[in-house]
């Protein structure tokens, strides 16, 4: 029994022999011509199986002497049906985009040349589509994030980005945390500019009753299937956006609102759920199967079956792996990737497998664009060109975003301590979004850097006050922050709150307690973000400058133009001693 559905390798569903099922131990002696025992045709499986019989006649020979055995032959003497072909099960191919960040055109990727673009995404999304048509019904998923990151996007509050998304035809977004970045009425407005849906089934409001303008499922009908999809958003969106944009609302815990909705769904006719959440994880390079993070942890909650496929976001990384019985992919970000998951529609033949997840990377120099994007970016484009294709610096080195400690996050950190004449500057990782590459520094390479426009913010404080919150950046883990003005000694292995072993100031003094210190952090920070307050009787003050203008103040008074990474800057400013 063949079912051609299956992958070459796979496809035989049942043998019988002598009216019994064949075993994977039982051996046969099998009759074939010179040609197929050498291996010919593909058949490499049985070149070198032993041979314990070779005529001499040739096969034609053979042939001929029969029928004069037979005098008279029928075709039903010599045929009997002994395969049988099973319908074709259809495949349900769940197409996954993630964290598109207004990535709308294609920028260099390291030494690998050009990766994304809007169009070359799409051109990637149309070929999954079409090579496994025509048993295949698609459907496109994205994982969050869209619009907040590049300056084509960002000028425009990300309505380039809603134009591109509807036509690379997706059809349904989760709801990402920097979705909010402008607020709730200019997303909402996004929303009712997509053809798709953002949902976020886990959102409500303070006192729990539902948000009616965030959905939080849907069913789409593709080639006659009933396809479910749930949204879910990252719990802790209150302390990655601007707590201000999302005070009314509250992101609950996922895994029992994804089982309710599941089986809402299923109820009203849905013959596969999906769910397409911004939470993320990640895996081991060499070995996909070895992952961690929240998506995984929703997974083991829900347990097999709950739902049959998840497109996850968030944190930038390639998933491509079967989790607790729930594939799960995720494509980097940043049109970057796409994923590809194939699900088998009805039910489950014997001995059928889940097939591995795929992560297909967008190479964009080896791909043809899609022409109507191609239009949109274009025009896009030309709106913001003469502002962002500005020359700032250049420099010799590279400045990678990578670890926790790295020179870019200490010379963000010393821009914005400069601008708002500080004693101390605190910089978080997670406003960091690229790294820079050697050469010349435009405009646009920085505002990657920092897209968010946050407002820096300044209050003076007590190194009594300032002590608590300089104790919380070291309180994790792992320190993702950065400083300027200041060395911060921690012993990693005391409890958390009481790791501050020493903090050395740029002039030589230490911290002290009835000493006032100027500290600097951007709006974000102020308000809480990150999980880290500095509670200060001391109010903030706006210091009347963005992030991003402080950086680009700082690179334009380089001297020569010249932007060095110095021992200084190189120096990780957080000290682990024991």
């Amino acid at each position: 029994t063949i079912d051609l559905s299956q992958p070459v390798g796979s496809r035989i569903r049942r043998l019988e022999m002598a009216g019994r099922a064949v075993a994977d131990t039982d051996t046969f002696t099998v009759a074939l011509n010179s040609y197929r025992a050498s291996g010919g045709g593909g058949y490499d499986m049985l070149r070198g199986a032993p041979v314990v019989y070779e005529g001499t006649e040739e096969v034609r020979t053979l042939v001929v002497e029969e029928i004069q055995r037979r005098g008279t032959i029928e075709p039903a003497d010599v045929f009997t049906q002994n395969w049988e072909m099973l319908p074709p099960r259809r495949t349900l191919r769940v197409i996954g985009i993630n964290d598109f960040h207004g990535a709308l055109i294609k920028r260099p990727d390291g030494a690998s040349g050009n990766r994304g673009g809007a169009a070359e995404l799409a051109a990637m999304i149309q070929a999954a589509r079409a090579e496994c048509a025509p048993v295949c019904t698609t459907i496109l998923l994205n994982g969050g994030d869209l619009f907040q990151g590049t300056p084509v996007s960002n000028f425009a509050f990300g309505a380039p980005t809603a134009e591109a998304l509807n036509l690379i035809a997706v059809d349904a977004h989760a709801l990402g945390n920097h979705e909010f970045d402008w607020g709730q009425d200019t997303l909402r407005a996004r929303m009712r500019e997509l053809r798709a849906p953002i949902l976020g089934a886990n959102v409500t409001y303070a006192d729990g009753t539902n948000v009616s303008w965030i959905p939080d499922d849907t069913i789409l009908v593709r080639d006659g299937v009933r396809i479910g999809v749930i949204g879910i958003a990252d719990p802790a969106t209150p302390r990655t956006t601007m707590a201000r944009h999302v005070a009314d609302l509250r992101f609950v815990d996922p895994a029992p609102v994804v089982r309710a909705r599941a089986a809402s769904l299923r109820a009203r006719g849905a013959e596969v759920v999906l769910v397409v959440a911004h939470l993320g994880g990640f895996c081991e390079r060499n070995a996909p199967d070895d992952c961690r993070g929240e998506i995984f942890d929703m997974a083991r909650a829900l347990g097999p079956g709950v739902v049959d496929a998840i497109v996850s976001g968030h944190t930038h990384s390639e998933v491509r792996t079967i989790h607790a019985g729930t594939p799960i992919v995720q494509a980097r970000s940043s049109a970057r990737a796409i994923g590809v998951i194939d699900l088998l529609l009805g039910a489950p033949a014997e001995g059928a497998a889940q097939r591995r997840p795929e992560v297909r990377l967008v190479v964009s120099d080896s791909v043809t664009p899609d022409s109507a994007i191609a239009a949109l970016v274009a025009s896009a484009l030309a709106t913001v060109e003469d502002r962002i294709m500005q020359p700032i610096v250049t420099t010799d080195a590279e400045w990678p975003r990578e670890g926790d400690q790295y020179a870019l996050g200490n010379l963000i950190a010393d821009a914005q301590r400069l601008a708002g004449r500080g004693d101390i500057a605190v910089m978080n990782n997670g406003g960091i979004r690229v790294a820079l590459r050697p050469g010349l520094i435009r405009w646009w390479d920085l505002f990657e850097v920092q897209p968010f426009a946050n407002r820096l913010m300044v209050a003076t404080v007590t190194g009594a006050e300032l002590r608590p919150y300089l104790e919380g950046l070291v309180a994790r883990s792992s320190v993702s922050w950065h400083v300027s003005g200041a060395i911060l000694e921690y012993d990693p292995k005391a409890p958390a709150r009481q790791r501050l072993r020493r903090v050395v100031f740029s002039d030589g003094t230490v911290l002290n307690d009835t000493k006032r210190y100027r500290i600097v952090l951007s709006d974000f920070l102020a308000g809480g973000g990150e999980g880290v307050t500095l509670g200060s009787a001391s109010p903030f003050v706006d210091v009347g400058i963005v992030d991003l203008d402080a950086l680009v103040d700082m690179l334009r008074a380089m001297p020569n133009g010249q932007l060095l990474q110095s021992d200084a800057l190189r120096a990780p400013r957080f000290r682990p001693r024991p």
